[in-house]
C-alpha cells in the first residue's frame, strides 16, 4: 500500500480523544455544555453561506446523507481538477496562529512543501504553530493583546467571541449568504459547521473548520470478536457477553484512560440519551438529568464489576491504551470514526488482527459530533485585504482530488512523492515536510472523506458504518447558541459530575448520588445555562 495515500493524503486529526472528535473548540465543553458567546444584541442574524457543493471527482460511494455529506473513494484520482484559476495572493506577508501536534518544522527557506505553498498562494506565509497541548494558554495570551495575527485559529477559550466581535473584523458582507459564491470552496462548507460556530452580534465573522459528524465510536478488533461469535448488530446483552468473552487470559474487552470516562457517552449515545440537552417545547433539560444517561453509568459499572474493563482505565494514558489496543490485548476502545475510515488505525495495527468500527449497541441511536474542529477569525484590516485573505482560505479549502489540494496536503511531486499506476508513494523528504508539520489545514480546510488506501473492503466498510451511524445520530441542540453562564462555569460545573460518575462506575460511590449531584448542578448554574440556551434558541 502506498505511503501518501495512507498517510499524507488522508486527515490524521487525533486518536480518539474529544479533541479529535469535536475539534479543540468543543474539547472542553461538558455532556451539558455548549459553545458560549456574545448575543445578538438586538441585530438580525445574517442568513448562513449558501452552499454549493464542491468541485472534484466523482466519488465510487457518493454520500447520500445531504446535510452531512462523506464521500468514499477507493483510489487517489489520476486526473486532477482545478478549483482556482490564479494564485489569490498579493505578495505580501500574512501572519497566522494555528496550533501543531508535530514537531517544528524547518522554515520556509529551507522546507519545500512550506515554500511551494507561499509559491501557489502568492504570499509570505508566517506561521506561529504552538503545540496543540499549549494553544489555549496561547490563545488567551495573544487575544489578550492587542498585536494579533492576521489570522488565528479560534479553539475551546472562554469568552472568545466577545474577544471576536470586539477586534476581529466582520465578514457578514462577504459570506452570508449568496455573497460567499466568489469563494467557492468556502461555499463547500456545510451549514452545519457555520451553524455550530455560531453569530457574533448576528454577523459572520469565522470561518469553520469542517469535520465528518459522526462522534466517538468503538473500535473493535474483529478476528476477537468473530472468535466469541459477537455480531453487528449486538443488543446490550450481546455487548456485555462479548465483551465478557474477550476478557481472559491478560486480556479485556474494553479500555479506556484517563479522562475517557469509561466511555459513558458512547453508551448514553446508544441508549438514546439527549446530545448535551433535551428541547421540548422550548425548555432545555440537561442530558445529565436524562434517566437514560444514568442507565449508561450503571452499564459502565457494572462491565468494571464484571472485569471486562482494563484495570487502568481511568487513569493510564491514551497512549499506553492505545498501544495495548494495537498489541490487541484490548478487543474495544472508543475513538473517533476517522480514525478508521482514514486508515489510520490500520496502519498502527499493521496487519495484526483486522481492525473495525463497531455500530451503536442496539442500533438505534447515537451522537452526532460537532461537525467543527474550530474556526478562523481576522485581524481588522482594510476591505481589500479582507479580500485577500478570503482567497487564500478559499484555496486552502480546496477539496480532495484537485490541484490546490494535491499542493497544500502532498506537496511537490518529485520531492514529497512520485505518482504511480496505483496511486502515489512518498518519498523520504515526506516524513518531515507533510500536513502535519506544515498544517495549513487549521487556517481552512474542506470537508473530510472516507478512503483506507488500498484496502476497498475498509473503505466500503467505514462508508456504510457512518451513513448507518450517522443517519441515528442526534446533534447537540446548544451548538453555536449563546450562554454567559455556560462560558463561565460549564467546565467545572461538569467535572463535578464527571468526577462523580467515575467514582460511581470504580465503585467509589454509590449510584443513589447521582440525582441530587444533578438537583445541585442545576441549582449552582446548570438551570440558569439553561433558560440562556431557550433564549438563544427562540430568538435564533
Amino acid at each position: 500500500m502506498n505511503e501518501v495515500s495512507r498517510r499524507s493524503v488522508l486527515r490524521l486529526l487525533g486518536a480518539g480523544t474529544a479533541t479529535a472528535t469535536l475539534g479543540p473548540y468543543l474539547a472542553g465543553c461538558s455532556a451539558a455544555g455548549g459553545a458560549a458567546g456574545t448575543g445578538n444584541s438586538g441585530r438580525e442574524a445574517a442568513p448562513w453561506p449558501t452552499f454549493v457543493k464542491a468541485v472534484g471527482p466523482t466519488p465510487d460511494l457518493p454520500a447520500t446523507l445531504a446535510d452531512s455529506a462523506v464521500n468514499g473513494y477507493y483510489t487517489y484520482p489520476s486526473e486532477l481538477m482545478q478549483s482556482v484559476a490564479e494564485p489569490p495572493g498579493d505578495g505580501s506577508k500574512i501572519s497566522a496562529q494555528i496550533l501543531t501536534y508535530s514537531p517544528p518544522p524547518n522554515p520556509a527557506s529551507a522546507n519545500k512543501l512550506w515554500a511551494a505553498i507561499n509559491q501557489a498562494l502568492n504570499v509570505d506565509l508566517q506561521l506561529n504553530l504552538v503545540p496543540a497541548a499549549e494553544y489555549a494558554q496561547k490563545l488567551a495570551a495573544v487575544t489578550a493583546t492587542n498585536d494579533l495575527p492576521d489570522t488565528m485559529l479560534i479553539t475551546s477559550m472562554p469568552r472568545a467571541k466577545q474577544f471576536v466581535a470586539a477586534k476581529c473584523a466582520d465578514l457578514t458582507e462577504y459570506l452570508s449568504g449568496d455573497a460567499i459564491k466568489e469563494y467557492p470552496n468556502l461555499a463547500a462548507i456545510p451549514q452545519y459547521a457555520w451553524e455550530a460556530m455560531g453569530h457574533v452580534d448576528g454577523g459572520i465573522y469565522g470561518i469553520p473548520l469542517p469535520r465528518a459528524r459522526a462522534a466517538s465510536v468503538f473500535h473493535v478488533n474483529r478476528d476477537q470478536l468473530d472468535g466469541v461469535g459477537a455480531t453487528d448488530d449486538w443488543t446490550r446483552d450481546q455487548f456485555v457477553a462479548a465483551m465478557k468473552a474477550c476478557s481472559a487470559g491478560g486480556r479485556y474487552g474494553l479500555g479506556t484512560w484517563a479522562g475517557g470516562g469509561y466511555a459513558v457517552e458512547v453508551f448514553a449515545g446508544a441508549f438514546g440519551a439527549p446530545n448535551g440537552w433535551r428541547v421540548d417545547g422550548g425548555t432545555f433539560t440537561p442530558a445529565y438529568a436524562a434517566p437514560e444517561y444514568k442507565e449508561a453509568i450503571a452499564f459502565a459499572r457494572d462491565l468494571v464489576k464484571s472485569g471486562t474493563f482494563h484495570p487502568n482505565s481511568n487513569t493510564a494514558s491514551q497512549n499506553d491504551i492505545m498501544t495495548q489496543y494495537y498489541a490487541a490485548t484490548l478487543a474495544a476502545v472508543p475513538g473517533n470514526f476517522m480514525n478508521y475510515a482514514n486508515g489510520v488505525y490500520f496502519d498502527r495495527v499493521g496487519g495484526r488482527f483486522t481492525t473495525d468500527v463497531s455500530l451503536p449497541i442496539g442500533g438505534q441511536h447515537s451522537y452526532l459530533g460537532s461537525g467543527i474542529f474550530g474556526y478562523t477569525v481576522f485581524k481588522k484590516a482594510d476591505p481589500e485585504r479582507i479580500k485577500m485573505l478570503l482567497r487564500i482560505c478559499n484555496y486552502l479549502a480546496a477539496p480532495y482530488g484537485t490541484v490546490e489540494y494535491e499542493t497544500v496536503s502532498l506537496g511537490l511531486e518529485g520531492e514529497h512523492f512520485t505518482r504511480t499506476s496505483d496511486g502515489l508513494t512518498k518519498t523520504a523528504l515526506a516524513e518531515t515536510e507533510n500536513e502535519n508539520t506544515v498544517p495549513v489545514k487549521y487556517i481552512a480546510d474542506a470537508m473530510e472523506f472516507i478512503q483506507v488506501p488500498g484496502n476497498r473492503k475498509a473503505t466500503q466498510r467505514g462508508f456504510e458504518v457512518y451513513e448507518k451511524v450517522v443517519a441515528l445520530g442526534t446533534p447537540n441542540p446548544s451548538l453555536g447558541l449563546d450562554s454567559e453562564t455556560a462560558d463561565k462555569d460549564s467546565v467545572a460545573l461538569g467535572q463535578k459530575l464527571s468526577d462523580l460518575a467515575n467514582g460511581i462506575i470504580a465503585g467509589r460511590n454509590d449510584l443513589a448520588e447521582w440525582d441530587a449531584a444533578v438537583q445541585t448542578y442545576l441549582r449552582d448554574g446548570g438551570q440558569k445555562m439553561a433558560d440562556e440556551f431557550a433564549a438563544a434558541s427562540a430568538a435564533r
